[in-house]
């Protein structure tokens, strides 16, 4: 099953079994006039603008010491019009780093390590560069000592919104507590507040091309520099 069609029978799904639920259902909308409004502003970026903020960022998170320190790393691969991590991806496995990507599998995303992004994915669900199985080596959850987690919008309260599927809210409850969690995002995905439910979990650190927000101490310095 594709990945836009995980969304549309989660929605169907998540829709169903709120339905004594305003308060969600007023949530489940205010998320998706949102979500869409900030990928309108995302997909308007020029090519040069996007290069030159995801270079930006790039530095910003290899500057953090929770990066320098790092042994495996959870990424993930650019979609549309998202930074493009593949500055950070290369930069990484040249330092020896090991990096995991997701693959989505039913409902849930299934890990591995890969080693080369010329050679170890192919396009998988919805058009994403996913790892292929028969090239790459299953990664545990556990073994991931700093993590990036993509996301269409975020505020300053480290609130996530993301694409709809659920997948990295399930990913997140299972990697463990003290990993840093951090998200990579053009400033204008920065919004005055994201509608939030229960299951919703937040992020650690934020990075865009103007600013750094974090809520734990690693980067209180770096941040005080910049």
């Amino acid at each position: 099953m594709q990945l836009l069609e995980h969304i549309l029978v989660r929605e169907v799904l998540l829709s169903h079994s709120m339905k004594t639920d305003p308060d969600n259902i007023k949530t489940v909308k205010l998320k998706k006039i949102l979500r869409n409004k900030i990928q309108e502003k995302r997909d308007n970026l020029s090519d040069h603008e996007r290069l030159t903020g995801s270079k930006l960022i790039a530095e910003r998170f290899m500057e953090l010491d929770c990066y320098i320190t790092s042994k495996e790393i959870l990424a993930y691969h650019p979609f549309r019009s998202e930074i493009d991590t593949t500055i950070i991806i290369r930069e990484a496995l040249k330092q020896k780093k090991k990096i995991i990507l997701p693959k989505v599998s039913g409902s849930y995303l299934d890990l591995y390590y890969i080693k080369d992004l010329s050679n170890d994915l192919s396009p998988g669900s919805f058009g994403i560069m996913e790892p292929v199985p028969s090239r790459c080596t299953l990664a545990s959850y556990k073994s991931i000592d700093l993590a990036l987690i993509p996301g269409v919008g975020f505020d300053r309260d480290y609130n996530r919104l993301g694409y709809g599927g659920g997948f990295y809210d399930k990913l997140l409850k299972k990697i463990p507590a003290e990993v840093p969690r951090i998200a990579l995002a053009f400033d204008l995905q920065i919004a005055e507040s994201i509608p939030v439910m229960a299951h919703d979990l937040k992020v650690d650190i934020i990075i865009t091309e103007k600013e750094m927000l974090a809520s734990i101490n690693d980067c209180e310095d770096l941040i005080n520099n910049k």
